[in-house]
């Protein structure tokens, strides 16, 4: 094989597996059935709300507002937000609103994560069952607690809720996001819990029980905070559940510009996480010969659905240029039925996300622009260059 066809097979192999990976998960959505709960075996959980905070006077009180509409007993959950390094009124806002406050300085130490480590040092968790965390610009569901219950009495110790968008038809931003939101909580996360295999951590809408917590203490250290814990339980054969009807709405930003700091910090945080752990638990789960550690190395490995689509399309461009010098129709061929693929998992999505025509087409029509500018921040990311860890991102 020659040089340049040794090029094109090693990103072409990786395409593929990952693409088929993903149609595989669309197709056990559609496929395997939900699991079924028996009410006569739901237990109600004791619950502690974490809100991690930096400079959210100006919305922390819509979270709080939400949770007085929600359908749970209320001595059964307390409400705790974290005011990490503010420099505004976020501490007394949410003091007025009836939330507990714990106020945090430390400048060395700047971030979600090291706020989260330090709020679960100080707490006294013995009255809990599990611990919640949410970000401050959510909006809680009046059912979400009755959903975490679904999945805690399943048996998860740890599990991702049910991430939707607040403002998901604002701008053709938002409706891009909301279309890929729809396809990972349903074609990948429901589809991945109802095959037996863990989810992933988002960051927002985290729940874990007290006992996985005092088994496995958070720590962590890079940008990714939710990749990288989630990549620790991995390593130590927890999966991760996912409460589909356990929802929780947050307000996404409105344009590439404001959204811009936020992603390169997710970007180059997962990147540095898939560096020091993906390689490591997939090499751990094939040792052991286990499916589901294998499994859980992949979102650590494999692209996410925008930086997938961009391969396909750099590989399909590549591909057609060789062609000119060295003819390799077999290539063109497969690629162009890779994106039929792909172009079929997103019409899956647009019906599960219950888009008018109109709105698809305007979220279609922005979708280049939306796929050259995150290209750009996973290259960013992948070359090391960080954003600053904390701090707001043009939402409000």
């Amino acid at each position: 094989m020659s040089i340049v066809g040794f090029a094109l097979a090693v990103p072409l192999i990786y395409l593929s597996f990952s693409v088929l990976y993903y149609v595989s998960l669309a197709a056990a959505y559609f496929l395997v059935k939900g699991r079924e709960i028996s009410p006569a075996g739901q237990r109600e959980h004791r619950y502690l709300l974490l809100v991690p905070a930096y400079n959210e006077e100006g919305i922390i009180e819509r979270i709080l507002m939400s949770l007085r509409s929600i359908d749970y007993d209320r001595a059964k959950f307390d409400t705790c937000v974290i005011a990490d390094n503010c420099t505004d009124h976020t501490a007394l806002v949410a003091r007025r609103c009836g939330a507990k406050v714990l106020a945090r300085y430390d400048e060395a130490k700047r971030g979600k994560g090291f706020a989260i480590e330090w709020a679960l040092k100080v707490l006294d968790l013995a009255p809990f069952d599990a611990v919640v965390i949410a970000d401050a610009d959510n909006i809680i569901d009046p059912g979400f607690f009755h959903g975490l219950d679904e999945a805690l009495n399943a048996g998860s110790n740890a599990v991702q809720c049910n991430n939707c968008l607040a403002n998901s038809s604002e701008t053709a931003f938002t409706r891009v996001i909301h279309l890929s939101r729809t396809i990972n909580n349903l074609l990948y996360h429901e589809a991945k819990y109802r095959i037996g295999l863990s989810s992933y951590l988002m960051g927002n809408g985290m729940c874990f029980r007290t006992s996985l917590l005092e088994r496995h203490p958070w720590a962590t250290g890079t940008m990714a905070e939710d990749y990288e814990y989630y990549a620790i339980l991995a390593g130590h054969g927890e999966p991760v559940g996912f409460a589909v009807n356990s929802r929780l709405y947050h307000q996404e930003s409105k344009d590439l510009q404001h959204a811009s700091r936020q992603r390169l910090r997710w970007s180059s945080g997962r990147f540095e996480v898939a560096r020091r752990f993906g390689i490591r638990l997939l090499a751990q789960g094939l040792k052991a010969r286990d499916v589901r550690i294998i499994d859980a190395s992949f979102p650590l490995l494999l692209p996410n659905l925008s930086l997938m689509v961009n391969l396909s399309v750099a590989l399909f461009a590549a591909a057609l240029l060789i062609h000119i010098f060295h003819p390799v129709p077999g290539v063109i061929a497969w690629l162009f039925v890779l994106i039929l693929l792909e172009l079929g998992y997103f019409a899956s999505g647009m019906h599960l996300a219950r888009m008018p025509v109109f709105s698809f087409l305007r979220a279609l029509g922005f979708a280049p622009f939306f796929l050259l500018w995150k290209g750009c921040i996973d290259i960013l990311g992948l070359s090391g260059m960080r954003a600053k860890q904390w701090g707001r991102s043009g939402r409000a």
